[in-house]
């Protein structure tokens, strides 16, 4: 529960529907946590509603997030890593979301290198909404074959079930795992493994981070015999949605994957470029960063940017943008010369 305590502190965040802060957590604890833990012992204890916000997509529409009260973020940072390590050890070598020691350059790595050893044709499923239409008896009867302990499995379930507040407003909730709880990673990895485990009994190269999956053939034919099959399983079997408008097989050059694009380079190997779009967005927030304003300082204009290029640059050093940057860098250096001199 220490370990729980220093993460959610850590990780800090705004307040849920109780309006406690982060700062007001052990104060609250030192008064209440008798209670609070016999009360999760016999099985009373019953989660509060999450608060709900939703927040702009990057390619449109709208993400909602569950914020939990400060409270129940502990307890189910507490559950998620007792269970971390009973699941996780199953995962797939080749999940790399929401996962220590995985990260989504080694997602990105993976897939290229299926690409540069034959194949060349990607079934690219997108999931409608996954996060909100995980269904909770599936996922219950997943975890129920390797937890025992009965009280847990039932916090667990009440925490699926617990209300989400939005517009003033709080509504039931009979499916979804909302991001923004500490468990939903944990719990959406659980579900997808089911997924893994099928493609690695069917011998197929795939990559997935998070509710990203992709699937690498040799062959367009093959391709998409197996884009018809992996959707009757994930509706079927799983439950969800695939969004048939977002899903296709592609070829690995035409390939979108975690904010980078493949293409086919002179060589005929494959490398990786970033998305127009992404570029775009980065070259518009440095011009925004170097605009001469009064609102700061010189020095602070050049802290900001220094800072926004160093994340955006460390995301995307294995993208080929090394013309690009020093063109880029020409241009960010007159627009700070002319803030000097006018």
């Amino acid at each position: 529960m220490y370990a729980a305590f220093d993460r959610v502190v850590g990780n800090k965040g705004c307040a849920g529907v109780d309006g406690m802060e982060v700062k007001d957590l052990k104060p609250y604890l030192n008064e209440h946590w008798n209670h609070i833990k016999a009360s999760i012992l016999n099985g009373t204890y019953r989660p509060q509603p999450v608060l709900g916000i939703e927040i702009d997509k990057p390619k449109g529409g709208k993400r909602l997030l569950g914020i939990p009260t400060v409270l129940d973020r502990l307890i189910q940072q507490a559950i998620q890593q007792e269970l971390y390590d009973i699941f996780d050890s199953n995962f797939s070598s080749v999940s790399f979301g929401f996962r220590k020691g995985k990260s989504a350059h080694q997602a990105i790595k993976t897939a290229l290198n299926y690409v540069n050893t034959g194949s060349r044709y990607v079934v690219d499923i997108d999931l409608s909404k996954f996060f909100d239409r995980v269904n909770h008896d599936f996922l219950m009867g997943l975890l129920a074959k390797a937890i025992k302990d009965k009280q847990l499995l039932s916090l667990i379930r009440r925490y699926l079930q617990s209300g989400i507040l939005l517009d003033g407003l709080t509504c039931k909730r009979t499916e979804g795992t909302p991001q923004g709880s500490p468990l939903s990673p944990l719990l959406s990895n659980i579900i997808l493994n089911e997924l893994e485990q099928e493609l690695h009994k069917r011998n197929h190269r795939f990559v997935r981070y998070a509710d990203d999956f992709s699937i690498y053939l040799q062959t367009k034919r093959s391709a998409i015999r197996v884009m018809k099959s992996i959707t009757k399983f994930v509706e079927e079997k799983l439950k969800l949605k695939v969004n048939n408008e977002k899903s296709a097989v592609r070829y690995a050059g035409h390939m979108e994957l975690l904010g980078y694009g493949i293409y086919r380079m002179r060589s005929q190997k494959f490398g990786l470029k970033v998305i127009e779009s992404n570029w775009q967005k980065f070259v518009q927030k440095c011009k925004l960063l170097t605009k001469k304003s009064k609102s700061f300082s010189f020095q602070d204009r050049v802290e900001k940017l220094r800072s926004y290029c160093q994340g955006w640059i460390g995301y995307f050093r294995y993208a080929n943008i090394k013309t690009r940057l020093i063109e880029l860098d020409r241009l960010l250096g007159s627009r700070l010369r002319y803030s000097i001199w006018n």
